[in-house]
């Protein structure tokens, strides 16, 4: 008896770790990246659903309504800051490894090596601390593939509350869920008809029915009204769910300037995160395997893998979706290979380790790193360091005065993102500088077209800071008020307009 409390002290203990380690490598030092344009405008939509009291749906925007209220309700809690709009996605990270910590499947060698390999993927690091849909959507994506894999062991009613749980929180994501879906079909053909059969199995299906699950169904379904109906306040937004596959669709093939080549996503990985490449190299194998479950997992992950390579349109933050299923068909090797002591599991092994030290210098580029190398595929089209520190010293300016909030800044160039959210608590001006220039700002962010107005325009000595504010745009121009900046920005600037010392 006390042998038996020793051991169940030892695996709190040990989960007790899991957890805390998944803590420590989401939150640490989540501000080192800098602002991304579109935590900016998650940001923003949080802001109108303060305003105007829902979330209404846009087909055209590609993303469902659940992420902005528990956005919402994360900012209701702690306020608007970098942290919190990161603070979401790094929950639903530590929950992701976390789930294989529960018995939700059988094998401890694939439930342990799941939690190794997501603990420390480059991807799930990154991108579960990026203030965007991602992390929830595969968050639910594993809970499904879970609950496929339950069902071909127990068929119960847990493994169909996985499976409705996850169906509805991806549909209330991301569009793309029918992706997902459909490349578990084509998992359960490579399975084979018997597979099919029993999956499908009416009698299973009755057996582990329960009241509890049809309650559960009810409760999903008018979730997902209130949810895209912004709780009865846009009616519409319901038949906008279907509606917004055809821009979806259109958008995924069409000239967007976010298409890249077929191979893009091999590239990416091959750089970025290594093991899963070889996750890969072991699908193709997995086809042919006699294991009915490493044949439906392998067809699964590269039937996605296939389809997000034909579409054109390719944003990097999607290989989150496609190498969590890599990293499963690894661990039913692992289950099937490390175990037997033979050359087999010793190249295995070896390719892991190998694998590992990529992924482990990918993380260290891409997210711990002081500062992160930019040049990492996964930073794609984020704001740079020279932003972040305009607006760390213009948020000192702040903190220092109060009263510069109620003096105009003007954001006078094409591209805005993420300044809306950035200067949500600020007089801002969007007028293009070199259409109009606002008379007393503190600040003027402008295209180099506009240069001339504002200078022109000055009454007394400017910084004048010529900086790349987004990866892979035009260079921009920003106007500092000297009197104010002048001990606080550090950055290289040149002093323009009239000398107040020296008329």
């Amino acid at each position: 008896m006390k042998s038996l409390r020793v051991t169940q002290i030892q695996k709190y203990v040990i989960w007790l770790v899991i957890l805390l380690l998944a803590i420590l490598t989401r939150f640490y030092m989540l501000t080192n990246k800098p602002l991304h344009f579109d935590e900016g405008i998650n940001g923003w939509f949080v802001l109108q659903m303060k305003t105007i009291g829902f979330y209404k749906y846009d087909p055209t925007n590609y993303h469902g309504p659940l992420y902005f209220y528990l956005l919402r309700g994360f900012t209701a809690l702690w306020g608007h800051s970098v942290e919190v709009l990161r603070a979401l996605p790094s929950v639903f990270s530590v929950f992701a490894v976390m789930l294989f910590t529960f018995h939700l499947i059988s094998s401890k060698i694939i439930r342990g090596a799941m939690v190794a390999l997501l603990m420390f993927s480059p991807a799930f690091l990154f991108y579960g601390r990026s203030g965007i849909h991602e992390m929830p959507f595969v968050f639910f994506q594993l809970l499904f593939a879970l609950g496929m894999l339950r069902w071909a062991e127990k068929s119960d009613g847990t493994s169909l509350a996985l499976l409705l749980t996850a169906t509805v929180g991806m549909a209330t994501l991301k569009e793309t869920f029918a992706i997902t879906l459909a490349s578990w079909v084509v998992g359960l053909v490579f399975a084979g008809p018997k597979v099919i059969r029993e999956y499908f199995h009416w009698g299973k299906l009755k057996a582990a029915w329960s009241r509890r699950l049809t309650y559960m169904v009810v409760v999903l379904l008018i979730s997902f009204v209130l949810l895209f109906t912004g709780f009865f306040r846009n009616l519409p937004g319901l038949f906008d769910f279907v509606k917004a596959f055809l821009p979806w669709m259109k958008t995924g093939v069409g000239e967007t300037g976010h298409n890249k080549e077929f191979l893009y996503w091999i590239k990416t990985l091959a750089e970025a995160e290594p093991l899963a490449l070889f996750g890969v190299g072991m699908a193709f194998v997995g086809l042919i395997s006699k294991d009915a479950r490493l044949r439906m997992v392998s067809a699964f992950s590269l039937f996605q893998l296939l389809i997000y390579s034909l579409i054109p349109y390719k944003t990097i933050w999607c290989i989150l979706t496609l190498v969590w299923g890599f990293y499963l068909v690894l661990a039913i090797y692992a289950q099937q290979i490390l175990l037997r002591r033979d050359w087999q599991s010793y190249l295995f092994g070896s390719i892991l380790m190998i694998g590992t030290v990529g992924n482990a210098r990918s993380d260290w580029r891409a997210v711990f790193a002081q500062p992160i190398d930019m040049s990492h595929p996964y930073i794609y089209v984020n704001s740079t360091y020279e932003m972040k520190a305009l607006q760390d010293a213009t948020l000192q300016v702040v903190r220092e005065n109060a009263e510069h909030l109620k003096v105009p800044v003007q954001i006078g160039m094409r591209e805005q993102w993420p300044f809306p959210w950035v200067y949500r608590n600020f007089k801002t001006h969007w007028d293009l500088c070199s259409n109009k220039v606002i008379p007393g700002a503190w600040i003027y962010y402008c295209d180099t077209a506009g240069e001339a107005a504002v200078e022109e325009s000055l009454t007394e000595p400017f910084m004048r800071v010529r900086i790349m504010l987004r990866q892979q745009r035009e260079i921009s121009t920003v106007y500092l008020k000297k009197s104010l900046f002048e001990d606080i920005y550090k950055g290289q600037f040149e002093i323009v307009g009239p000398d107040k010392e020296n008329p």
